[in-house]
């Protein structure tokens, strides 16, 4: 079994190699379901992290986190947030991965949103993630990735 480190580049850490890695992945179409676009997101992390641990449908403080490397990075697939209520279950869901797992220093968090979002939605959400990394002296745990359909461009917010 390899490790992340075992992947990384020299003086690349983790969390770079695995923004690198959610950066390059693109949906293969906007239009198919969240399901879809993880299973899509996981053949991807296991293409590029060959022989490093990792599963789908964790289970994670009261729910189930998407994709779980190497039980130190959780990784969480949402549709862009257009309703206020998967807005509302989005933000809860970030704030129990904060209590059970940033908190207790078992790793980073990233949040993929695969789609446009409401514009104060999205606005909130950036919100929330510089917060939450405010949180922190040393480091970032909260990444942010957003694949917009509009434009190949992607996203990638670590909050400082």
């Amino acid at each position: 079994m390899k490790r992340i480190n075992d992947h990384t580049g020299f003086l690349e850490t983790e969390s770079g190699l695995l923004n690198n890695l959610l950066a390059a992945w693109q949906p293969r179409a906007f239009n198919l379901d969240e399901k879809d676009h993880e299973a899509d997101l996981f053949a991807a992390l296991r293409r590029g992290l060959q022989d490093v641990p990792m599963t789908t449908q964790h289970g994670l403080a009261k729910g189930r986190a998407d994709i779980v490397i190497e039980d130190t990075h959780v990784i969480e697939v949402k549709l862009g947030l257009i309703d206020i209520g998967e807005f509302d279950r989005c933000i809860g869901q970030m704030e129990r991965y904060y209590q059970r797992w940033v908190k207790k220093d078992r790793g980073p968090f990233y949040l993929i949103v695969v789609g446009e979002s409401d514009p104060d939605l999205r606005d909130m959400l950036h919100v929330w993630f510089e917060e939450a990394n405010g949180r922190f002296f040393t480091w970032s745990p909260f990444h942010l990735v957003e694949k917009l359909p509009t434009t190949t461009a992607t996203s990638i917010s670590t909050q400082r």
